[in-house]
Order: C-alpha cells, then sequence, then structure tokens
C-alpha cells in the first residue's frame, strides 16, 4: 500500500482534553486544559474515522471496524509552514549565563564513588547548576538534526502552540438559561501565530498507508468539543514528513562496538516495563520494532520526562478504558552498541517503538535516532 501524508488544518482553535477530572461536583476542575499536542490514538482514530466516512461504511460491520483499526497511522508530528518542529529533546538544558543564552549536553557518565540507579545504570552529569530558559520547547528539525550528530549548536527559540482561554457558562436545557453561579473555564489551541507582525500557520501530519480506493473524508471532527479541521493527502513523502537525513546515516555507518547511540521519542511513547522499553529484553522480528532484530543495546542512561496519562471512552463496550502511563515526547535513551549494524536501527526513523504492535499502529513511541558519548 503506498505511503501517504495527511495533514490536518485546524478551521478553528482546538481542544484536546488532558486526563484531570472536570465537572460541577465539589473539590473538582472547573477548568478544562488542552494538551499541547493530540494524543497519537487522537490522530489515529480520526484519520480512521475520516476513512470510513468516506468509503460510506456500515459502522455495524465488525470485519470492516477490525481492518480499519488495523490500519497503522504515525503520527502527530507538527509543521510550521513547511518545516516540521519537533519537541525538544530532554538531554538539552537552555539556560542564561551573563546575559547570554547558551546550552548545556547531559551525557552519561561512570562515577567515581558508584550511584543507587538502577540496573546499573548511569547518571547525566549536568557541567553547572543552572535554571532552564523558557521558550524553547520546540525544537525545527535542521536544529534537531544538528543535535542528533553529537552538535552543540544553541536552537532557535520556539515555544508551543499558544493557549486561548475561554470562559463558559452552564446552561439548563430545560429552560434554555444560564445555571446561576456555574462558570467554567476551557483552553484552547490554536493552530496559529504571529509573531514580529508575521502569521504563521501550524498543521498537524500524521503518515498512513493507506489501501486503494481508500480515500479519507476531507472535512471532520478533531478531538473534544468536535472542533472542526481539513485534511489533505500529500504525495510527496520527502516533502512533507522527515525522512532519515544522509548525514546522520554516515554518523551511523562510522560508529562501532562500545559506542553509543541516542534514542529521542517524537511522539509520546508506551513501554511495557514503565518508563524504559520492553523490548529490550526481547528478540526477533514478530516481537521487536522494526530495524531493531539485527542489532543488541545496551541502556545505560535516559533523560525521561514526568509520566503523562492516556486514557479515553471505549465505544464497543460503552465504558472508560483503563488508564495507562506513557513517557513523554523528548525523552532521551542512551543505548550501547554491543553487536550488529548500527544503520539497521533507522529503519525505525520517525517510526514507532512502542512495545504493544496496537500502540505502534496508533503511532505512540515515533523514534529519532543520534549518536551519543560519554561525559569526559
Amino acid at each position: 500500500m503506498p505511503e501517504r501524508v495527511l495533514e490536518i488544518q485546524a478551521l478553528t482553535p482546538q481542544f484536546w482534553r488532558d486526563g484531570r477530572p472536570f465537572s460541577a461536583a465539589d473539590g473538582t476542575e472547573t477548568a478544562a486544559q488542552s494538551l499541547p499536542l493530540p494524543l497519537p490514538s487522537t490522530v489515529a482514530g480520526f484519520v480512521r474515522t475520516q476513512i470510513g466516512l468516506a468509503q460510506k461504511v456500515n459502522w455495524g460491520n465488525y470485519q470492516f471496524l477490525r481492518s480499519l483499526h488495523g490500519l497503522p497511522i504515525y503520527g502527530p508530528l507538527l509543521a510550521r509552514r513547511e518545516e516540521i518542529v519537533l519537541p525538544a529533546p530532554r538531554d538539552a538544558l537552555v539556560y542564561q549565563k551573563e546575559g547570554h543564552n547558551k546550552i548545556m549536553r547531559l551525557q552519561p557518565f561512570r562515577p567515581v564513588g558508584g550511584c543507587n540507579l538502577p540496573n546499573g545504570l548511569m547518571p547525566l552529569r549536568v557541567s553547572e547548576d543552572v535554571k532552564p530558559q523558557p521558550g524553547y520547547s520546540l525544537w525545527r528539525q535542521t536544529d534537531m538534526e544538528q543535535w542528533l550528530l553529537g552538535e552543540t549548536t544553541l536552537p532557535e527559540p520556539m515555544a508551543g502552540l499558544p493557549s486561548e482561554q475561554r470562559i463558559h457558562v452552564a446552561m439548563d436545557p430545560s429552560k434554555g438559561k444560564a445555571r446561576e453561579g456555574q462558570l467554567f473555564s476551557a483552553s484552547y489551541r490554536a493552530l496559529e501565530q504571529v509573531q514580529d507582525g508575521q502569521y504563521i500557520p501550524y498543521t498537524l501530519r500524521a503518515r498512513a498507508a493507506l489501501p486503494e480506493g481508500h480515500q479519507p473524508q476531507l472535512l471532520g471532527f478533531l478531538g473534544g468539543e468536535s472542533r472542526p479541521v481539513a485534511l489533505r493527502v500529500r504525495e510527496e513523502l520527502s516533502r512533507y514528513w522527515w525522512d532519515c537525513p544522509k548525514s546522520i546515516q554516515e554518523a551511523f555507518a562510522g560508529l562501532a562496538k562500545g559506542q553509543l547511540i541516542r534514542m529521542v521519542l517524537a511522539t509520546p511513547a508506551l513501554f511495557d516495563d514503565g518508563w524504559k522499553p520492553g523490548w529490550l529484553n526481547k528478540s526477533g522480528e514478530l516481537h521487536l520494532p522494526k530495524g531493531l532484530s539485527r542489532v543488541k543495546l545496551r541502556l545505560v542512561a535516559a533523560a525521561v520526562g514526568r509520566r503523562e496519562p492516556v486514557s479515553g471512552w471505549n465505544l464497543r463496550h460503552q465504558a472508560p478504558k483503563p488508564v495507562r502511563w506513557m513517557v513523554p515526547a523528548g525523552s532521551v535513551y542512551f543505548f550501547e552498541l554491543l553487536e550488529g549494524d548500527p544503520s539497521a536501527v533507522l529503519e525505525s526513523w520517525l517510526r514507532p517503538v512502542s512495545d504493544n504492535e496496537q500502540d505502534r499502529k496508533d503511532g505512540f513511541g515515533l523514534a529519532l535516532w543520534g549518536v551519543g558519548s560519554y561525559a569526559d
């Protein structure tokens, strides 16, 4: 099946709910917060729904729904104008010193006196006691490429999508009037920005192998409150997706046994072992992400953010899905190459590396790969 890039353009500010409870009951939140970006499963479900709507499918057809549910959808990636932007890697620390912004690389090192990290993991060295500088939550793909190659160039400042807060009044449907004293707020994410007098549009991109003749419906509703979006099918993969750069391919071709490889998560991941990949202890192509069956890696260090919840509503069983915990995007893993061709891992470039096959089909854990080194 030919792969295409599906580009999602928001027609209004979007609302992607986080996992916090939200109701009028005492002691619960009266402010609904939006996530910085939609979850991979949200985008995957939206794309599959658009395909089903375009086919005018009978939603009671279990066999078709099963095949639709198994369609791999990789995303979402955020695009700023024509360029993809990515979550900042957590092994990078931008700080200010003497009025200038600088960047620090966190690297694994062997402490002289040992440490109490599990499974022989190494800590990451922080060379100075500094405070992180805000405004660098997103990186351009060109800055990310240099970072993955081991260069320490300061990235262009780029914050996340702007948040828009709105106050609402709860309505009494029987009277058609506002309920007294029941106000609540909701934050929305605008996929557009005005900076220095210039209008900057953002879009969401996903990669999918669409079956022959299965085109998605081009207008739909994404996330909470059914906010409208437009969908475009892009045929030029190399233009609208980020293929593995030649510079990184060359760097991996020169790696030798015992050197470090870095894996940076471009989307949140779901692992059987919580914060770390369960596939490290598995073998065989059936259980491993693409390309990883041909190398043997040992985890030596990690820079992992605080866990994030993912849940939802199961339409088939009409019940909430159990809460699971994701590794956040931007988390970084340092692996020592034990054996095999290191270039094989690049087959998983911006491909999912989560443990469960369905989670991979939903786009959880898209990975970027780079070279690493120990601290001096």
